[in-house]
Formats: structure tokens, C-alpha cells, sequence
């Protein structure tokens, strides 16, 4: 019996403790007013608060805990139950017990009739398992600014900050939830909108991706992920009163219909425009609870979508940085129909092309094991980036119907794949995909095709040329007018034709030949759709070696850019635009209108069948002159000036030391919008374009200035 005398006194004790503890509950204790000394509630016990309980003007509102706790084990939520019941903003009500529980006594205030307690601006409790703490606001105190009196039970009086009375003082309306929609995307089975011009549902697919209902093939991701964003939009400015939501949605703009996986349908309606709130429209929540509120009419406005524009048309519903593996497959074998040659195939492409991400680059697991090197992986990303932003012109469900494939594209990300499988192109150079996830088919150009199958150029560096070191020394130009320049040691200079100064534009042309990147390599052969003996547009470069001349041949416009190929090899590639354009380009000096101020010895400007202008400062003229820089040339020859209609400007140019008098002589736009004015010279046989704005010096003064002079114009 002793040993056991010690287990009974401990056991006693603490069921004392215990019972004493119980007892104590519903009281401070004195431990409590200690820590919480300068506090205006010496208790506070964060864990057990249960109601909450603030009445002034003419309303009592009531915040209570949930009887549940979350099932993520969080404690349970909190819930208004007046003046109505419906959930709170949590964020507001935790601002707001935050406030409560760290307010502080900003002094002592003596006992008096002028304290504004009889009755209360507000009062109220708070209760904390079972203690019930009451308090009450009276008036405003002197000071600080905003400050008030305040008593909890039975205490003397406090002086409290601005922000305590403010948050005593809050309408209802701060607590209340500011999200009307009650589901979020992923707790959906459906999600319709329909409105008096139409609308649109989708369908839960599977987990990750929803398809549009009235066409049955997967919806576009980004497009929902904007509907999605509007519906979180859709919180409430404001709220409406509760006796004119009825009448303001009675005819409404807008229905939503809102099917969980679990749980009730939700509809909402839009109505009119909030009163006093121009900017926001009422919305009402019928069910599974009622709610109203005052919404941006903006995040409205995104739900007024057609059915048509939610339709994924990508082959691969994923961007190109979620793409972890792609294996491209040939499927056909080499005989046709159709021609390898037809989608980019040629002798040497490979059977299958695998590639996952490793690190920043990627590793290529078929047709070799190996690490892609830095060009090889710039190629690899290109591939995925036009894979990823390549889109169908129609999609429609495929039924079940049979589709026979010719290639089949598979992507990972994550723990799921989709899977593509490519049909032969016809003779109008379509092809249909058949996307396996939703049995879609997709009509897509030829040029996507290629993409989706592999090829020996898929993986490509994306360099034009490789490892050309030579120095270039003669370049022929034959794409418009036909030129011809070398360079024998002191820059290029013209052949043909001959006469002309050459522009310093001529390097970034033999920069992007010799040294430029293409966009991508589109197929392994030259099957001659891509418009390179049509249009024949040729850049030639001879080198100081005298060996193997190179010739790059640009064809057709295709896929956001020019296609081309260097001529006695044969994959294409597809290369900017604006290549093309640099190649058709005259490379005449542009600064050839202009003269060295230093050589002037005066400059006279004329406007043939106008009175003659007045005098101008000689320098500011010289200054001008010398900035005469075209922004092109646009002919050159014979017949450069042919058709040009009479000169509105003439800039005569004296030189000094006897050197020969210059003309140059310009047309001005015909309307006001134009900017570009075309300028000839008597030194050679050109037309240039040349700038408004580079010309305004020799231009008359605005009609409204004063009369021309009568002296011929001498400057």
C-alpha cells in the first residue's frame, strides 16, 4: 500500500487541478490580467473564441464559429448569423479579432457623466469557451484624434485608439463574404453560361482539362484559365440593398450554372446596374445559398464568350515549357502514298526522334543516346515552341470514326501524356490530326505536318551556315535589281552597275548569309512547293580563296517567315522575313544627295511655279545639306526617274574650289500623312527617299507667315 501512496497523492492532485482549472474557466485569472496589463481585454484566448457579438445603430451583428472543424483540421470557420446568416470574409473578420486582441489602453479616463456610455455609440462580447468578456464605446475622447472611451464589464474607463472604435463602429457589410461564386474550377463537373445572345457549357473532361459540350472536343486551356480569372473577379465592390436585388435581377443579363463533383448546383444571375455604383452590376446568387453583391461590370464582360472560341485547337493542350519528353514516330514505312518528300522526310531521317529535358538542355534518347549540344538544344526548343504554338483551322469530334496515320507525336508532362497521330496531307497540301485524348481531328496545314513527324533536320543547329571562316570577297545580288559588288581590301565597292558609291548596309546583308541563324529547318528536301524557282530571289558570295562559291535561294513566304535553302544542298529552312527584304534592297550610297558642309559655297532653293522664298541662315542650309541621308534607294538605272511626276523642291548646291554645281530635286507627298518624299540629283541616275522632316529646312514658311520675298531666293 505504501508504494502506491505516491500514484494516489499525484493522481489527486492533478484531478484538483484539474477540477479547479474547470471551475476557473469562465473567469480572468490573474495570471491572464498580468501578461495583458496595458491590454484592453486582460484576456484573450485566441484557441477557444466562439462568438463574437458588436450591436450600434440599429444592428447587431453576430460572428460565430462553425460547430465543425475544416477538414484540413484547421479550427472551424467562421460564420455571420446577423443581421443575416451567410459566410464572412475571413481575411476582414481575422483583421478585425486581430484588432481586438492587440488593442491597447491609451490612458486611464476618471469616472464621469460626459463619457458617452448612456447609451453606447456600441457594444457588445466576446466569447471565449466559457468566459463571456462585455464591453462597451461611448463618445469620442478629446484626444488623441478619433480616439474614444471605452469599459469592458464592469471596469473602469478606458481611452481607446482610432482604429478600436473604428472597427466597433464597421458596418455588417465589412464581414460579409465578397465572393459570390461558391465553387472553384477544380470542384466542377460543368460550368455553363447562357445569356438572350447565346452562350457556352464545358464539361469536366477528366481531372486536368474540360471539354466544350456542344462540340465534345477539349476546351483551350488559356481561354478558360480567363474565364476562370474573371469568376475570381467577380467579388463584391459593395453590396445591394436586399429589398432591390429581386427587382434588379428579375430580367437578367447573364445565367450561370455551376455544377460541383459533390454538392449542389449553383445558379447566378447578373442583373442591372448597382445603384450609385455606375461601374459594377448586381449579381445574385440563388443557390446552393443565397447571396448578392455589387461586381465589376468588367469581370462580366469576359463571360460574353461564343462556343467556338473556347475550342482547343493545338494539337498538344500544354505550353512549351511544360513539355518534359517528345518521341516523334514514322509510322508509313518509305513507300507512299504519301511521299516522304511531300512532309519533309528525307533518305536518311531517322525511324524515330526522342528527346527529354535534362538540366537547361535536353538528352536525346532515339535514334542515338546522347546529350543534345548547345545548338542542337536551341534547335530542340524551336521544334517545341512551333509544336506548341501550332493551331488547326477547323476541329471537329471524330466520332470513333477510323483514321489511318502516317506518324504519331507523343508528348509528356508531368504524369500524363497526350498523344497525336498525323494523316497524310492531300494534294491541296492539308493534313487531319486525330488527337487521342479526345478523339478530335484536326485540319492543319502541310507545314505541321512536318513538325510532327521525324526528319533529319528536326534537331538542326539552327545556324545558317557552319563554320564558314572565308573572307567573303565579291557578293551578286539577284533578287529585284540586279547588282554586283567586291571588295579587293577597302570595303565593297560596285561592279555593276558601275558609277555608283556603295552603301555601308551591304555587311549586316553578308553578316546574315554568312553568319545569321534561321528560324528552324522545316524539311530534309526540296520538293519544290516552297517557292524558290517562282519568285527566284538569289544572294551569291564569292570568297578570297576563289573555292565554292556560296548561294543562298529564297522562295516562298511560309510559317512567319521566308522559306530558303542553300542551293546545292537540300533542306529547307525557314528564315525572318526580313532577310528577304535586305537581299532586295539597292545598296547604292544613301548619302549620296548629300555634300560636306566645308566643300558649300552656297545653297539656292526653288519652287518651280511658286514666288520665290526668303532668305535663310547660310549655315543652317549647309547644315541640312549635309544631312540629306535617304532612308532608301528606291531605283537606280536609265529609267530610275521615268514616270516621276515635276519636282515641287530644287536645292541648288555651289561648291567650292570650281567643283561642279549640284541639283537635287525632290516631289513632296501629295498627302499630308505621308512622310516620304522622293529626291533625284543630276550627279546620278537614282531616285531616293527621303524624309519629310529632313527636308523642312528648305521648305516655304506656313501660309500664314509672312509674304514670300521677290529675290530669287538667293541664300
Amino acid at each position: 500500500m505504501r508504494k502506491h501512496a505516491a500514484t494516489i497523492v499525484l493522481v489527486l492532485l492533478a484531478v484538483g487541478l484539474g477540477l479547479w482549472l474547470w471551475i476557473d474557466r469562465d473567469r480572468v485569472t490573474e495570471g491572464e490580467r498580468k501578461r495583458r496589463e496595458n491590454s484592453v481585454f486582460t484576456a484573450w484566448r485566441r484557441d477557444e473564441l466562439l462568438r463574437l457579438e458588436i450591436a450600434h445603430e440599429g444592428e447587431t451583428l453576430v460572428i460565430e464559429r462553425e460547430r465543425q472543424r475544416e477538414p484540413s483540421g484547421d479550427p472551424p470557420a467562421w460564420r455571420m448569423t446577423s443581421p443575416r446568416s451567410e459566410r464572412v470574409d475571413v481575411q476582414a473578420v481575422e483583421r478585425l479579432m486581430t484588432t481586438l486582441e492587440f488593442a491597447s489602453v491609451v490612458r486611464r479616463a476618471s469616472e464621469g457623466d460626459g463619457l458617452g456610455f448612456d447609451p453606447p455609440r456600441a457594444s457588445g462580447s466576446v466569447t471565449m469557451g466559457g468566459l463571456v468578456v462585455r464591453f462597451a464605446l461611448g463618445g469620442v475622447a478629446p484626444r488623441p484624434e478619433g480616439a474614444g472611451y471605452f469599459r469592458v464589464d464592469d471596469g473602469p474607463p478606458l481611452v481607446v485608439s482610432k482604429e478600436l472604435a473604428q472597427a466597433l463602429l464597421a458596418h455588417s457589410d465589412t464581414y460579409r463574404d465578397r465572393m459570390v461564386i461558391p465553387y472553384l474550377a477544380r470542384e466542377l463537373s460543368r460550368f455553363e453560361v447562357s445569356h438572350p445572345q447565346g452562350g457556352f457549357a464545358v464539361e469536366r473532361h477528366d481531372e486536368h482539362a474540360f471539354r466544350v459540350a456542344d462540340a465534345g472536343v477539349l476546351a483551350h486551356r488559356p481561354s478558360l484559365e480567363k474565364i476562370w480569372a474573371a469568376l475570381g473577379e467577380m467579388r463584391a465592390e459593395s453590396f445591394p440593398k436586399d429589398a432591390d436585388v429581386d427587382r434588379l435581377t428579375a430580367s437578367p443579363r447573364l445565367t450561370i450554372k455551376m455544377t460541383p463533383k459533390e454538392g449542389g448546383v449553383a445558379e447566378l444571375v447578373v442583373g442591372e446596374e448597382c445603384p450609385g455604383h455606375p461601374s459594377d452590376v448586381v449579381v445574385l446568387r440563388k443557390t446552393p445559398t443565397r447571396a448578392s453583391a455589387c461586381a465589376p461590370k468588367a469581370a462580366i464582360e469576359a463571360l460574353f464568350v461564343a462556343p467556338g472560341t473556347l475550342v482547343d485547337k493545338r494539337p498538344f493542350s500544354v505550353a512549351m515549357d511544360e513539355m518534359e519528353e517528345v518521341r516523334l514516330e514514322w509510322l508509313a514505312g518509305d513507300a507512299g502514298p504519301p511521299s516522304p518528300a511531300a512532309i519533309g522526310r528525307g533518305p536518311s531521317a531517322p525511324i524515330a526522334i526522342e528527346i527529354a529535358r535534362k538540366g537547361k538542355g535536353f538528352h536525346e534518347r532515339a535514334p542515338d543516346d546522347r546529350d543534345l549540344d548547345q545548338g542542337e538544344a536551341a534547335a530542340a526548343t524551336a521544334l517545341l515552341e512551333r509544336i506548341a504554338h501550332t493551331e488547326a483551322e477547323v476541329v471537329r469530334r471524330g466520332g470513333g470514326a477510323p483514321f489511318s496515320a502516317i506518324a504519331r507525336a507523343r508528348v509528356r508532362f508531368g504524369d500524363r501524356e497526350q498523344i497525336v497521330e498525323v494523316g497524310a496531307p492531300d494534294t491541296y497540301g492539308r493534313a487531319w490530326l486525330r488527337r487521342l485524348d479526345d478523339d478530335a481531328r484536326l485540319d492543319v496545314p502541310v507545314a505541321a505536318v512536318r513538325r510532327l513527324v521525324p526528319r533529319a533536320t528536326s534537331l538542326r543547329p539552327l545556324s545558317l551556315l557552319e563554320k564558314e571562316t572565308r573572307r567573303p570577297t565579291r557578293i551578286i545580288l539577284r533578287c529585284g535589281t540586279p547588282q554586283e559588288l567586291a571588295d579587293t581590301g577597302e570595303g565593297f565597292r560596285f561592279v555593276d552597275p558601275k558609277g555608283y558609291d556603295a552603301d555601308g548596309s551591304i555587311v549586316p546583308l553578308v553578316d546574315a548569309i554568312l553568319r545569321g541563324r534561321v528560324d528552324s529547318w522545316v524539311s530534309d528536301v526540296d520538293d519544290g512547293s516552297f517557292g524558290d524557282t517562282k519568285d527566284p530571289c538569289r544572294v551569291i558570295v564569292a570568297f578570297e580563296d576563289g573555292n565554292a562559291p556560296l548561294t543562298v535561294a529564297l522562295g516562298a513566304a511560309g510559317e512567319r517567315g521566308v522559306y530558303g535553302r542553300v542551293e546545292s544542298r537540300p533542306e529547307i529552312f525557314v528564315a525572318p522575313a526580313s532577310i528577304r527584304d535586305i537581299a532586295s534592297r539597292i545598296y547604292v550610297s544613301r548619302a549620296s544627295l548629300r555634300t560636306d558642309p566645308a566643300r558649300i559655297e552656297s545653297v539656292r532653293v526653288s519652287y518651280p511655279g511658286k514666288p520665290a522664298p526668303d532668305p535663310l541662315d547660310p549655315s543652317a542650309l549647309r547644315d541640312a545639306v549635309s544631312g540629306l541621308i535617304a532612308d532608301r534607294v528606291v531605283a537606280i538605272g536609265p529609267n530610275a526617274k521615268a514616270g516621276l511626276r515635276a519636282p515641287d523642291l530644287l536645292i541648288d548646291v555651289s561648291v567650292a574650289e570650281g567643283g561642279p554645281a549640284r541639283r537635287i530635286a525632290c516631289r513632296l507627298p501629295e498627302r499630308a500623312n505621308d512622310d516620304a518624299s522622293l529626291c533625284t540629283t543630276d550627279a546620278i541616275a537614282a531616285t531616293f527617299e527621303m524624309p519629310v522632316a529632313r527636308l523642312r529646312a528648305f521648305l516655304p514658311p506656313p501660309p500664314d507667315a509672312s509674304p514670300l520675298a521677290g529675290d530669287g531666293g538667293s541664300r
